[in-house]
């Protein structure tokens, strides 16, 4: 019975950090790292009802109030194949809302309903002002990161797959996995699935263990 319930324990320790909650994006009351005195963990991006509209939606229902869309360096290599916007865009301007360190990560349109106002206790990579620090925090100077915002052109670049034979539930292009769409920072993460210590964490959609993920798009 002992073992048995050992095992249970284990089994509901990876289910929980397989999800969000109890996550480094778990930035509630009961998350584990720097905290806010809301219990609800969604909210810092998503709002079900009055979400930013128009080109200010840039993922379902965004709940931020402002997005610094200015002053980014971005990757750039005499080799790429690609076409890098300006600045990062869809899913990946939503990430540097936080990542970029210019605004707090309390900063919604809407406000959970079990607070007046966001408060925050300091701890892991986040400041009690509510901005991100340490390994959390990308800036703005995005020229030694991995590229975003970039067409894959694997038509015209012999080292990368085909991505329309991407596997299921593995990398993804935005919109969909065809040439030309964009590479974003959600094509390796994702920010929903903390993953497991040693293989799949921070949030990464593939392993690292042999370069998996890397390999995932590169012939290599």
């Amino acid at each position: 019975m002992k073992s048995l319930l050992v095992a249970l324990l284990a089994v509901g320790s990876l289910s929980l950090n397989a999800t969000i909650v109890g996550s480094k994006h778990d930035l509630s009351s009961t998350g584990p790292g720097g905290k806010t005195n809301t219990t609800q963990v969604c909210v810092f991006c998503h709002t079900p009802h009055g979400a930013a509209s128009g080109a200010a939606q840039i993922v379902p229902l965004w709940n931020k109030t402002t997005t610094v869309t200015t002053g980014f360096s971005m990757y750039t290599s005499g080799t790429l194949q690609g076409t890098t916007d300006a600045t990062p865009t869809g899913a990946s301007m939503a990430c540097f809302t936080c990542h970029d360190g210019t605004q707090a990560v309390g900063n919604m349109i809407n406000l959970p309903n079990d607070i007046a106002s966001v408060t925050y206790t300091a701890g892991g990579q986040l400041l009690g002002t509510g901005l991100v620090s340490g390994t959390a925090l990308l800036g703005k100077d995005l020229t030694n990161d991995h590229p975003i915002s970039i067409t894959y052109q694997q038509n015209l670049d012999s080292t990368l797959k085909d991505p329309t034979t991407f596997a299921a539930g593995t990398v993804r292009l935005f919109p969909t996995n065809a040439n030309g769409s964009k590479v974003q920072c959600a094509s390796c993460h994702d920010v929903h699935n903390y993953g497991t210590a040693g293989t799949t964490a921070p949030f990464l959609r593939v392993s690292m263990v042999g370069s998996a993920l890397c390999t995932s798009c590169h012939l290599k």
